[in-house]
């Protein structure tokens, strides 16, 4: 059974895999994105954010005897690839990337949450401050994509559709299911 110093050292390494992954994932975007230059100008300076919290996490584990695993950030750089390669061959790659950039960010904050509570718990407020910082950067940046995102997706329906995404008449089109699970308009 693994002890509770164990198990934070663990998920520091995993914090620390998630953040420079994110950093490869967010530049890669950022760039495939430039045509938005808010969206990718956010995404850029949130990579950046990324490295400062990855060296704070490394930080944080040299203090406590510890290390980043290789394997781990190893892992997560083919996976950032992947995911960074995936928004290519999407062609509303700007809206997806919103809301999966958002989505991740709020699986960083929830596992800073944990951090917190587990670091708390040992004693160790220095590791607890800097999940703290962790939780209020990925929230922070969430919170920007979450605002941008109707601006970008009504910005992309305008590009690739030639209008505006509302229906003749001024009102925005309504597709949703009735009852019976028929289509309406």
């Amino acid at each position: 059974m693994a002890t509770a110093r164990e198990t934070i050292d663990t998920w520091l390494r995993d914090a620390h895999a998630t953040e420079a992954q994110a950093a490869t994932m967010l530049r890669g975007t950022a760039k495939r994105n430039e045509d938005y230059p808010q969206f990718s100008q956010r995404l850029a300076a949130q990579a950046e954010r990324c490295d400062t919290n990855a060296r704070a996490v490394d930080a944080c584990l040299t203090v406590r005897g510890s290390g980043p695993s290789i394997v781990k950030d190893t892992v997560g750089q083919v996976t950032a690839l992947g995911q960074s390669l995936s928004g290519t061959v999407v062609g509303d790659e700007v809206v997806k990337a919103a809301l999966a950039t958002t989505t991740f960010a709020r699986m960083q904050a929830a596992s800073a949450r944990a951090l917190i509570a587990a670091a708390n718990s040992e004693g160790d407020s220095a590791t607890a401050s800097t999940c703290e910082a962790l939780l209020e950067a990925s929230e922070g940046f969430a919170a920007d994509i979450d605002g941008m995102l109707p601006e970008l997706t009504t910005e992309y329906l305008a590009r690739e559709t030639g209008s505006d995404g509302r229906a003749e008449g001024g009102q925005a089109e309504h597709i949703g299911a009735g009852s019976d699970g028929a289509m309406l308009r």
